[in-house]
């Protein structure tokens, strides 16, 4: 038996490995002397196991005699058996020795094993370190099964002969455990498959078993069961055979287990009687006048209430009431079923405790298994939510017999009562089904006290078992409840959706604010700049334009004083200047011109654009090439002059620092109509981006365009690589800016 351990925890195994463990524990045991090897099994055995946990050393030699596929196996020497773990010795790091000797440890095989002392589960075994075989003996004989002994546990991995009545029977991937019956106590029997009998003929017959006793315990090293495991099926000796099924005694139903001045044994016994319930492949129940008793089988035979059966099974008392297990089953014919009987749950159990404190029987019987018909309040339903185990109708009735109400289930396991699952809590149903009773002892202690039934089930053999006598009332106190609770859910929601409201209200009203404050802010630096850009183009025009042109007329007039040169002399002082101060005024000119250009000035946008790249474009090889897609004409003046101006700017950079082939201007209204797209693109040397000069180098295209677009609540996007030209690409939503600062006149 093992126990599940909480997620998370470790055992001190788990958290090292056992052979560090163990040296831990060595090392705590101070300044011992090294102990000798322990040399027989019976000196490994009667140790406690605080000083088995130490590890101590061991070199004992015996006979093989059990050996399971898992390597792990049990020797004996001097008439005294120990477990071998090579598993654990394995896992821990204890096993050092050669895996090869496995395959020829048999029964018979005589080994010296040397290795560790270990605890165990239960009682002391031994880690092997290695193993060697030193020859072959016969396998010590078994010792004939003292009950008390072998029941409690004392003879683990000893050699020991029981017998007893095969009871029954389940398949093993290796073999076949046998469930028997030594009159009195139940253990198992595992015989390998080579060599052994076919279970079901071993069923009721009386059987002879040679092998070693393995003791069943639990998590705090308590016994809770026998087995015997064997090494061969030669080991298994059928004394008598099972009786032919006529010779098994016929007994009524209520007749199982009776007082008898002479013990019966534990065999088989027959019974006969009428199907009221089946579940096919796992239970039944028969009744027979008064008298009812629950079949358990393994049979997969078809039966249906009506049905006549004769059933041949071995008495159970594991429900602390007389059970038929491990039947076989045969029909006799049919019959009609047993009118049922109109009492009430309290009613059994009332009847039930008057015979356990009269210390008589239960008259006119416990129920158990018979059929029964009552009303009862429906509080639950719990369905079959996990695939496992019936679905149930907890139940409700007022006790009539005491204070207070009784509570119990009727259990439903077939796929055409799933329609039982709809029923409304609170209903008055009126059900008729088996009565399943829970046996436990009463309030007396539990070694001198009688069994009376704890708890009752009823179980329903089909939706025709329940009948609804009245629906429950809509208004119950769950319903209202549920209505208030909604009530002042819908209330709690509706103030807290004003709050929402109050908040948001109050945060756009910020960010409106904001915006507006933000647009009048860009319109008035857009005229600004305008006015700004006006008065210095006015002022180069009329200083420095003047100015320079001047200087040309001054260097015209010297020139014409000069004497003419030859056409293969190179060109004089004078000339050179005047080239220099004309590319100075044309240079001057663009940026005058630039400076005074306004955002529309009275063009559409496309032919504005048009312009701009007209007038950029004059005195260069670089194509400049604009298309224009949807309808422009939505845009306001207040974005257009700024798209202009990033229009402008991005050209010029181009022509200036990165000498392009072409340059292209794309605007275009998007998907979305309250946005425009506009990308200006060259072919020209491009740049790596982040390395680029900026503002601390004096510098401020790049930087003004995007602080341009980041006024009109945009974005933009700029790509570039050395020699992949570059991209300029921006989107803006359309506004309707304030018309009055959008329309000031840009040279105030």
């Amino acid at each position: 038996m093992t126990t599940r351990k909480p997620a998370g925890f470790l055992l001190p195994e788990q958290r090292f490995p056992r052979a560090v463990w163990l040296s831990i524990l060595l090392v705590a045991a101070g300044d011992l002397p090294a102990a000798e090897p322990l040399t027989r099994a019976a000196d490994v055995r009667s140790l406690p196991r605080e000083q088995a946990a130490l590890s101590l050393p061991v070199k004992v030699r015996g006979v093989v005699t059990w050996r399971n596929g898992s390597d792990s196996l049990t020797i004996q020497d001097d008439g005294t058996g120990i477990w071998v773990s090579v598993v654990e010795a394995r896992e821990s790091g204890v096993w050092q020795g050669d895996d090869s000797v496995f395959g020829k440890l048999r029964g018979g095989v005589e080994v010296e094993i040397e290795g560790r002392t270990d605890p165990g589960g239960y009682a002391p075994m031994i880690f092997p370190t290695s193993i060697r075989i030193v020859g072959r003996k016969p396998v010590p004989p078994a010792k004939p099964m003292d009950a008390a002994r072998f029941f409690s546990g004392a003879e683990d991995c000893q050699r020991v002969e029981v017998r007893g009545v095969v009871q029954g029977f389940y398949q093993l991937p290796y073999g076949v455990t046998l469930v028997m019956d030594s009159n009195p106590g139940r253990f198992s029997a595992t015989v390998p498959k080579s060599g052994a009998p076919d279970p079901a003929a071993l069923v009721d017959a009386e059987v002879r078993l040679d092998g070693i006793a393995a003791t069943l315990f639990n998590t705090r090293g308590e016994v809770t069961g026998i087995r015997v495991l064997s090494n061969a099926g030669s080991d298994l000796v059928v004394e008598k055979p099972p009786p032919p099924p006529d010779a098994v005694p016929k007994v009524t139903l209520d007749r199982l287990l009776p007082f008898r001045a002479e013990p019966t044994g534990p065999h088989r016994v027959r019974v006969e009687g009428t199907v009221t319930y089946s579940l096919s492949g796992k239970f039944f129940y028969l009744q027979e006048g008064a008298s009812a008793v629950r079949v358990e089988t393994n049979s997969p035979i078809a039966l249906k209430p009506g049905d006549r059966v004769e059933a041949a099974g071995f008495v159970d008392m594991s429900r602390l009431i007389g059970t038929l297990s491990d039947a076989t089953v045969r029909k006799t014919g049919a019959a009609g079923l047993p009118e049922p009987v109109r009492i009430s749950p309290e009613e059994i159990f009332a009847l039930n405790g008057v015979a356990v404190k009269a210390g008589q029987m239960a008259l006119p019987h416990d129920y158990d298994g018979h059929l029964i018909r009552c009303r009862a309040r429906l509080l639950a339903v719990q369905s079959e939510s996990d695939g496992k185990g019936p679905r149930a109708l907890t139940l409700e009735r007022a006790n009539t017999l005491g204070k207070g109400t009784l509570v119990f289930r009727a259990l439903f396991d077939e796929e055409r009562m799933k329609a039982l699952e709809l029923l409304a809590p609170g209903s008055e149903l009126e059900l008729t089904g088996l009565v399943q009773l829970d046996y436990g002892p009463n309030n007396l202690p539990s070694r001198i006290a009688r069994t009376v039934p704890v708890n009752l089930d009823l179980i329903l053999r089909g939706p025709e078992d329940v009948v609804v006598l009245s629906k429950p009332s809509w208004w119950t106190s769950e319903h209202l409840t549920a209505v208030l609770a909604a009530m002042f859910v819908a209330l709690g929601g509706a103030l807290a959706w004003n709050l929402q409201l109050k908040r948001q209200v109050k945060k756009k009203t910020r960010l409106l604010a904001r915006e507006m404050h933000a647009r009048r802010d860009a319109s008035i630096e857009f005229q600004a700049t305008l006015r700004e850009r006006t008065r210095l183009a006015a002022n180069l025009h009329d200083t420095l334009l003047q100015t320079i042109s001047g200087l040309g007329f001054q260097i015209d007039a010297c020139e014409s004083d000069d004497p003419p040169r030859g056409e293969d002399e190179p060109p004089g002082h004078l000339e050179v200047a005047r080239r220099m101060v004309d590319h100075a005024a044309s240079e001057l000119r663009n940026s005058v011109w630039a400076l005074r250009s306004l955002p529309l000035n009275g063009l559409q946008l496309t032919e504005a654009l048009d312009a701009i790249a007209k007038r950029l474009g004059a005195g260069h090889q670089t194509r400049i090439a604009v298309t224009t897609d949807g309808d422009l004409s939505r845009i306001p003046d207040f974005i257009a002059g700024n798209l202009l101006l990033f229009v402008q700017e991005g050209i010029h950079n181009a022509l200036k620092h990165a000498d392009p082939h072409s340059v292209t201007v794309e605007l275009r209204m998007l998907e979305d109509p309250d946005r425009i797209e506009l990308t200006v693109l060259d072919d020209g040397s491009g740049f790596t981006q982040g390395e680029q000069v900026g503002v601390a180098q004096g510098h401020f295209g790049l930087q003004g365009m995007r602080e341009r677009i980041e006024r009109l609540d945009g974005s933009l996007r700029i790509r570039s690589a050395p020699g992949k030209g570059t991209t300029l690409h921006a989107e803006v939503p359309l506004r309707n800016y304030d018309d009055e600062m959008a329309e000031q006149p840009a040279s105030a």
